[in-house]
């Protein structure tokens, strides 16, 4: 009697043993199943899981140039037609682009800016100089008539004319002009007119020297085919950037870059809207 009951504990332990450890080899064994393996498709691991956080507490994602456009594009909502440049020259490749954009139905316009750290496009973060730097600016703009897109170019007929013509290269001259205080080096390129301005204080070789350039730039490099016109003005003068524009019509609708500092980099941005 007493053998017997003392027998019944240990039987009883050692099923439950071999109950507990069938289940936990069940589960320990099958490494390659379809749900909850590092080999698996369909949910996240615990390794999964460390790796999103790691991501979540990186710097920002680095965007590149084609990848800030298509944002850009994406945020504006306009009834024209959105054009962009592809290409903005920043002056250090350890820079980055962003931008800021306003919509309208008739008009869209995009602030361009140069900053040292990624920013995202219309951070608030835009707003502060230390933080970036506007470079240029995109817009379009329709109108109720062709003419008034056309006038809106500043085009200007019978540039091709005059006295003192100046070779700027590529079979083009340029003629003089002044006025108020400013000079004027004129030129046209197909349905394009072009101006450079300067003070008549300072060295008009300056003027020259810019439109050969621009000339010389627009041999391997295509500004955008006006419907039907286009004007470009330029600033000799350094740092100007109030003075620089470049647009050209199509149709009812004007596009414009302007706000840059540098001639020749306004120029680049207009011609890579062609590529």
């Amino acid at each position: 009697m007493n053998a017997k009951f003392m027998i019944t504990p240990v039987v009883f332990s050692m099923l439950l043993l071999a109950s507990c450890g069938g289940s936990y080899s069940s589960n320990s064994s099958d490494s390659t199943n379809s749900y909850g393996s590092n080999n698996n498709s369909y949910g996240s691991t615990a390794n999964d899981s460390n790796k999103n956080d790691m991501r979540s507490d990186s710097k920002p994602m680095i965007l590149t140039q084609k990848d800030v456009l298509e944002t850009v594009k994406s945020k504006i909502n306009s009834d024209i037609v959105v054009m962009l440049p592809k290409d903005i020259p920043l002056s250090s490749d350890s820079h980055f682009l962003s931008a800021k954009t306003t919509d309208a139905p008739d008009a869209y316009q995009v602030i361009f800016y140069e900053t040292k750290n990624p920013i995202s496009v219309n951070s608030d973060d835009l707003k502060e100089a230390s933080k970036a730097t506007a470079i240029a600016t995109v817009s379009g703009k329709s109108y109720m008539t062709e003419q008034e897109a056309a006038d809106a170019t500043g085009h200007m007929d019978n540039v091709n004319t005059g006295m003192n013509g100046v070779d700027l290269g590529s079979n083009i001259t340029g003629y003089t002009d002044a006025g108020a205080g400013s000079t004027f080096l004129n030129w046209a390129e197909g349905r394009w007119s072009m101006s450079v301005r300067n003070t008549t204080s300072a060295d008009q070789q300056d003027s020259i020297d810019l439109a050969k350039k621009v000339v010389a730039m627009l041999e391997k490099e295509t500004l955008p085919a006006p419907h039907q016109v286009g004007g470009m003005k330029l600033e000799a003068m350094p740092n100007k950037a109030d003075g620089n524009i470049i647009s050209w019509q199509n149709d009812k609708t004007d596009y414009t870059v302007s706000n840059f500092k540098d001639p020749l980099d306004g120029v680049k941005i207009t011609t890579s809207f062609t590529k």
